[in-house]
């Protein structure tokens, strides 16, 4: 969590009080009117990849949770709270836009949803209890998410959805089993940059410069697979010769 117990003054903050500056000070810009764009209007291929290993370490997160209470599976509209047994109260959607007046004018449930879920882990952290003890940043990814404007994520059938391809709307505690995602500013700026940099080697290598580029994660050469559909539209895999490294797919 970046902001748990700040000084502010001489005033200690609590867990829920460094919370919920963080929720109010999300851009209400980033958000408002976007709904109704298409997602590549609002955001960048690399901005997308960089708001999927957010949500891949935040689904991981959960699911180290989900083993840890011996639980096979959650959803995405479950809140870390819920699974302990508690309640949201009857008004907490309406008091929350009253809190936090900068989500008033957002039409995105989910990121409502979880925000409400994220302040009342951080309350119960403030409460001592010992499940949020024990898994203090659980929502930092998301929030981080959210943050960085990548908060226009829904469900639609068994998936959620935002630009940045399909996750399943169900978290498994397999989830668990994977290596953490490095989810720190550099790091997310690097995949960005990244994208940037390969989709401006297929634009060149779409013109006709078949001259060869380098992964600039670890040197060694990119390679570009052309396929075409059923349908007869085009698609490419770029690879790096690594193993394990850049390896994505654009049309």
């Amino acid at each position: 969590m970046k902001e748990h117990l700040e000084i502010d003054g001489d005033k200690r903050m609590s867990y829920y009080e460094s919370a919920a500056k963080r929720i109010r000070n999300i851009d209400p810009n980033l958000y408002i009117g976007i709904s109704q764009k298409k997602y590549e209007e609002v955001r960048t291929k690399g901005e997308y990849a960089s708001d999927a290993t957010l949500i891949a370490e935040y689904y991981r997160r959960v699911g180290v949770f989900l083993q840890h209470l011996s639980r096979e599976a959650t959803g995405i509209y479950v809140g870390m709270d819920l699974l302990i047994g508690y309640r949201i109260p009857d008004d907490a959607w309406d008091n929350f836009v009253v809190d936090f007046p900068n989500f008033k004018d957002i039409d995105l449930s989910l990121i409502k949803l979880l925000s409400m879920h994220y302040l009342r882990w951080c309350a119960l952290i403030d409460e001592r209890n010992s499940f949020a003890l024990q898994f203090p940043d659980i929502y930092e990814p998301i929030i981080t998410l959210f943050e960085r404007g990548g908060g226009r994520i829904s469900t639609h059938h068994h998936e959620l959805v935002g630009g940045f391809g399909g996750f399943p709307k169900t978290i498994y505690a397999t989830r668990g089993d994977m290596n953490p995602f490095d989810i720190s500013e550099g790091a997310l700026e690097k995949i960005i940059e990244e994208v940037k940099f390969v989709e401006a080697y297929l634009e060149e290598y779409r013109n006709g410069d078949l001259t060869e580029r380098n992964c600039i994660r670890c040197g060694n050469r990119l390679l570009i697979h052309s396929h075409i559909t059923e349908y007869g539209y085009p698609w490419y895999k770029i690879k790096c010769e690594s193993e394990h490294c850049f390896n994505k797919n654009f049309s």
